[in-house]
């Protein structure tokens, strides 16, 4: 239980400082995507957190806890908004490169050393809580798969969104 001495622990600082900074800077970025791409896309970000820590936090896996207890409170859900920001500044990053397959490969594996380097931030903040021998590395193949699909969702939405508004209109 939190006294009156205790303002905010490690793991809050770093959910509110990476939180306004990821949002700043969709902010401050030019627009690339509509409102509605924007918001799914901080959705989507959302959602895959929200999937997988429900995933890999509960039974029978019971991998490690989100914050400072292994029930879901106000800064867990701020965690998970703290998230969105990442699926949306993936996507912008993309946009930015010139496409090729191995642009594709060489893109998605710096991304997920950012992830894994997040996470490893988190976890010293005290936001994730390993057990059961659980180890950063095994979440390798859950950003790989968060990732193509988020990917998957640009090509198929927002890529394709962008090509139908470029056409010339059938006179």
């Amino acid at each position: 239980m939190r006294t009156y001495d205790q303002f905010l622990s490690l793991n809050e600082w770093f959910i509110i400082v990476t939180g306004i900074t990821a949002y700043s800077l969709i902010f401050f970025l030019p627009k690339k995507f509509t409102r509605a791409q924007t918001v799914l896309t901080l959705f989507i970000g959302i959602y895959f957190v929200v999937f997988f820590d429900h995933t890999m936090c509960v039974e029978p896996l019971d991998y490690y806890d989100v914050n400072d207890s292994n029930k879901i409170d106000i800064w867990d859900v701020l965690s998970y908004i703290m998230y969105g920001p990442f699926a949306y500044l993936f996507i912008y990053g993309y946009t930015l490169l010139r496409k090729s397959k191995s642009t594709y490969f060489f893109y998605l594996l710096v991304w997920t050393i950012f992830s894994i380097t997040a996470e490893a931030l988190a976890w010293h903040a005290g936001v994730y809580h390993y057990r059961r021998g659980y180890r950063i590395f095994f979440s390798i193949p859950i950003y790989l798969l968060v990732l193509s699909l988020t990917m998957i969702y640009f090509q198929l939405f927002i890529r394709k969104t962008e090509n139908k508004a470029n056409r010339p209109s059938k006179s």
